[in-house]
């Protein structure tokens, strides 16, 4: 008896042929008796594709220069170095995280659309090509310029700014520290410094060390040499890659050994050295000659890169260079490509499909962020009808092979093959049909396909198609063809923000098992002698943080669902230890948060009154000022770099019961005498002295009074000419007294940084008092003419040509009234239609040169043959050999000015083409900007703002630049706006 196949296993065996005959890979199913053994697990050997092709954040990597205004389109080109200059994010310090915010979106708008990203570098020096130096920075002298204190404390309070503005941004792919040298790149050969050397000092690679540990939490963070930055887990970058002069540098990389948790990219230089050995002697060199390019993949492998840069420039139209840079490619970072797959047949609506795959990286190096992998069933226009992700796995843990040998051209340790597997609920309402399962690895911005698989199974999108699933019926057919170019497809991007994810999980359908982040920043917001108040950043959460669960010594002491707890009921003058962790609505929760101790007050008598920490979250801090561990402070931080006309602390909601005078202690650290200027409620600012503590790790009290009002209040520390102590906490008690009579300090250094015809605007420097000053009261020839909260005042409605006698007095909370300042005489400009002026600087030496203009501005100099220049006859001499850099801030509103009159004369007339200037966005030469003509006797010389497109409402600095050829001398009397 003949025997004869039935009709399900007969539809069966003809899916499975059309199969394999449609993908090209090998298929093993169990074949049994009946239809459900057909359509059960398959399982499928897919192929990997010999292209190579662009991916997120690896392979050649073009750079955009600091006066390009877009990025380049490279064939394999995803990530982009951009030199940014550092004035073009913070000139003043305080310049806000908004305003490099603002930059970042103007000057990358469009790049998620193109599926770009960043690896900005920060620099001040760019050689032959200018120096950006942040106002208030002293400069001009190589030898000390890059050692200062003030240049230390500037970086690391704007690389926490950086952090702020790119933590978090999805078009930072990483970060390259920069700032500090040539080019950012942490030294500043030829030059040298005092002690002989041109690399980054140790105590800047400790301070911007920390500065970038804190600031970037969620971005990868370059360095320049591998022998810097010892303490630091910070990933390299090799300036001269496989150059055969610089093969120490990559050898220093490999013994760094970071590569699996930090990136290490560079470029190929091409401008110095024995390049004609390795690595060739241009892009085109290297990529097409054998030698060469083995030569540079081999050291791609040794040391783990990701991308380089400058090899990018090569001829894409050549074919044999084509060709190498495509081999190239496959070799840059991770190359994930999956071996076999299996999954469920046929899948009832609401039951489970089982997904399990194999991967292995025969890249160089790890994908080095926690991006999803996703499944996904697509309909017949390969639109998505489900997707979910799978839970618990991390791809950073795909790792490549190590230890690369360059005769076998293979990893001696070959990578691990990477077993991945999930159960995925497939939704009832899921409709039956015949669905292509998929696999793609998303960008969590938007959640889209980015980075793809090395297979010939690819959709156009970013997915690589399986094989066929039924839902609530057999599969149809295998025919998951054809398959598309991976190459070609320019069709993916990724979002500026984050939402929650919209599909499934494996492991229960759309469950959610992801925990929240770790809360972080715990800090002590006040103690009591009973009570202690704590504070943290808030967590972040897939779908949403429910809640905050507090422990006191490892027990559950209460729950919060904001960041911030009150524990009461505790004994007095006795020390408790906390931690925090988030929870979610599905039950998950966070790792602890890092532990924070406290003592509570001492009981009795009239107390110390509520502490407030300095380090608390809902404090405001600004500028460099940056908050520390110290094992001596009560709540284990304390608050630095506080000062220096940069940063500040303020201490927000300090509660008073009533209005009246309190007592405040200042718990501090100082290895010296210090001082901070202190403003109550945003008041004028008095002078509070702190002595030395007797050391750094001592902490140290000294107490004032204070005038508080009823309810909440502020107390702001900082200081405009030196820096403050470190700061532990504030405790205030007492209240209620209104004993002050003591009169604030006389107003000094009244000046005029402006007059018209019929207006004089005054300065002074503020007065202090021993609660706070609350005004300014101004006086016209002895009669009151107006108030000001604060030093400066403009008295307008005045006669032209016109002497007026000026004085000034200070006034606290409780009418107590200074005595009058020194009388200032002036007059007012002449009518002559209502022409007025504003006077820049007039270089008389008062402000003293150099310093500060007439508007009370900062101004300087540096570069030239008589270094700053020099006050000569009530002008300002400045000799030049082609160098040279004037500037002096304006950053006040000039729009009621359609002029800029300067006055000058040079040493041979002529000299209007040697130098350029630069105002409110414009820069010209001299001649450009003003259409005259600089002779050997003084001249005023006008430069139409208008006309000119100068910026009048936001002018910024006015800077002259001497470095475009020129030799001789110019003498500048005065600058003003008419």
């Amino acid at each position: 008896m003949r025997r004869s196949f039935s009709k399900p296993v007969l539809k069966a065996f003809t899916m499975l042929l059309s199969f394999v005959l449609l993908t090209g890979g090998s298929l093993a199913v169990p074949f049994g008796n009946s239809a459900s053994a057909a359509v059960g697990p398959i399982s499928v050997n897919l192929t990997e594709t010999q292209e190579a092709y662009k991916n997120p954040f690896k392979g050649f990597r073009p750079t955009r220069f600091m006066n390009d205004t877009s990025f380049s389109n490279q064939e394999y080109g995803t990530v982009f170095k951009h030199y940014i200059k550092y004035t073009d994010l913070e000139n003043a310090a305080s310049d806000s995280v908004q305003k490099i915010k603002d930059w970042s979106n103007t000057a990358w708008a469009g790049i998620e659309s193109q599926n770009k990203k960043v690896i900005p570098r920060v620099f001040i020096v760019y050689p032959n090509g200018g120096e950006f130096w942040p106002q208030g920075v002293p400069h001009g002298d190589v030898t000390t310029q890059w050692t200062s204190e003030t240049l230390k404390n500037r970086l690391t309070a704007f690389i926490q700014k950086l952090g702020q503005a790119w933590d978090n941004d999805p078009r930072v792919a990483y970060i390259e520290l920069g700032l500090w040298g040539n080019w950012g790149e942490h030294h500043i050969w030829p030059d040298k410094m005092a002690d002989n050397t041109d690399r980054i000092p140790l105590s800047f690679q400790t301070a911007l060390g920390d500065a970038a540990t804190q600031a970037f939490q969620n971005k990868k963070v370059q360095v320049r040499y591998p022998d810097t930055f010892q303490n630091y887990n910070f990933g390299f970058l090799w300036d001269s890659f496989a150059l055969i002069d610089d093969l120490s540098g990559g050898e220093g990389i490999v013994a760094r050994d970071v590569w699996r948790t930090q990136v290490n990219g560079g470029e190929v230089a091409y401008d110095w050295g024995q390049k004609d050995i390795q690595p060739g002697d241009s892009p085109n060199d290297t990529l097409s000659d054998p030698n060469h390019r083995n030569f540079v993949i081999d050291w791609i492998k040794k040391t783990h890169t990701t991308s380089l840069g400058w090899i990018d420039l090569y001829d894409a139209g050549n074919s044999a260079v084509s060709q190498g840079a495509a081999l190239m490619q496959k070799e840059f970072g991770y190359r994930f490509v999956v071996n076999q797959a299996t999954f469920s047949g046929s899948v009832q609506p609401g039951g489970s499909m089982n997904v399990a795959f194999q991967v292995v990286n025969k890249g160089s190096a790890p994908f080095y962020y926690n991006w999803p992998v996703e499944a996904s069933l697509l309909r017949s226009d390969r639109t998505v009808a489900w997707k979910g992700i799978f839970n618990n796995v991390d791809i950073r843990n795909w790792m490549p092979g190590d230890n690369w040998n360059s005769t076998t051209r293979q990893y001696n340790q070959a990578p691990v093959v990477q077993q991945v597997s999930g159960a995925f609920t497939i939704p009832a309402n899921v409709p039956a049909g015949t669905y292509t399962l998929a696999l793609s690895i998303l960008d969590p911005y938007g959640y889209k396909p980015s980075a793809r698989f090395a297979n010939t199974n690819y959709y156009t999108g970013g997915r690589t198609p399986l094989g066929k699933v039924g839902i609530g019926m057999d599969p149809a057919n295998q025919n998951i063809g054809p398959f598309d170019l991976l190459k070609s497809d320019n069709t993916l991007s990724y979002n500026l923000t984050q939402t929650a994810y919209d599909g499934g999980y494996s492991g229960g359908g759309s469950a959610d098992t992801q925990a929240p982040s770790t809360p972080g920043n715990l800090a002590v917001s006040g103690t009591t002698s009973s009570s202690v108040s704590l504070t943290w950043s808030a967590s972040t959460d897939n779908v949403g943080v429910t809640g905050y669960d507090i422990y006191r010594g490892g027990v559950s002491v209460g729950s919060s669902s904001t960041n911030a707890f009150t524990d009461t009921g505790l004994s007095s003058s006795t020390n408790y230890s906390y931690t925090v962790r988030a929870k979610d609505a599905a039950g998950n929760v966070s790792g602890n948060s890092s532990s924070v101790s406290a003592t509570t007050n001492a009981s009795g008598g009239s107390g110390t009154g509520t502490a407030y920490e300095a380090e608390a979250v809902s404090n405001t801090r600004t500028g460099a000022a940056i908050v520390s561990a110290c094992a001596t402070c009560s709540g284990s931080s304390k608050v630095g770099y506080v000062g220096n006309n940069d940063g500040t602390l303020q201490f927000n909601g300090i509660s008073a019961s009533a209005a009246g005078t309190y007592t405040m202690t200042v718990s501090y650290l100082s290895g010296e005498a210090r001082s901070a200027q202190l403003r109550v409620n945003g008041g004028s600012a008095s002078t509070l002295n702190l002595p030395s503590t007797g050391g750094w790790t001592t902490v140290g009290t000294v107490q004032t009074q204070v005038q508080l009002n009823a309810g909440n209040n502020t107390i702001h520390f900082s200081n405009p000419t030196g820096w403050a102590p470190d700061f532990d906490r504030i405790q205030i008690s007492g209240g209620g007294s209104a004993g002050d009579t003591q009169a604030p300090t006389v107003p000094t250094n009244l000046s005029v940084p402006s007059k018209t015809a019929n207006s004089v605007s005054l300065s002074w420097s503020g007065s202090t008092d021993n609660v706070g000053v609350t005004e300014y009261v101004i006086y016209r020839n002895g009669n009151q003419t107006g108030t000001s909260a604060v030093a400066s005042f403009t008295d307008s409605g005045l006669n032209a040509n016109t002497a007026y006698a000026y004085t000034v007095k200070a006034k606290d909370a409780a009418g107590n009234l200074s005595a009058a300042s020194s009388a200032l005489n002036v007059k007012t400009n002449a009518g002559g239609g209502g022409t007025t002026s504003l006077l820049l600087d007039n270089f008389d030496n008062s402000p003293g040169w150099p310093g500060a203009n007439d508007l009370g501005k900062w101004s300087s100099a540096n570069g030239f043959v008589n270094t700053a220049g020099v006050i000569e006859s009530g002008a300002l001499k400045l000799q030049y050999n082609n160098d040279g850099w004037l500037g002096t801030d304006i950053n006040q509103s000039i729009g009621s000015y359609s002029k800029m009159v300067i006055r000058i004369k040079g040493a041979s007339g002529g000299e209007q083409s040697h130098f350029q200037l630069t105002i409110g966005g414009v820069t010209k030469t001299f001649a450009a900007f003003s259409g005259n003509t600089v002779t050997t006797s003084y001249k005023d010389i006008e430069i139409d703002l208008v006309s000119n497109g100068v910026d009048r409402s936001a002018p910024g600095q006015l800077s002259m630049t001497f470095w475009h050829g020129g030799n001789s001398s110019v003498w500048i009397d005065e600058i003003r706006f008419e």
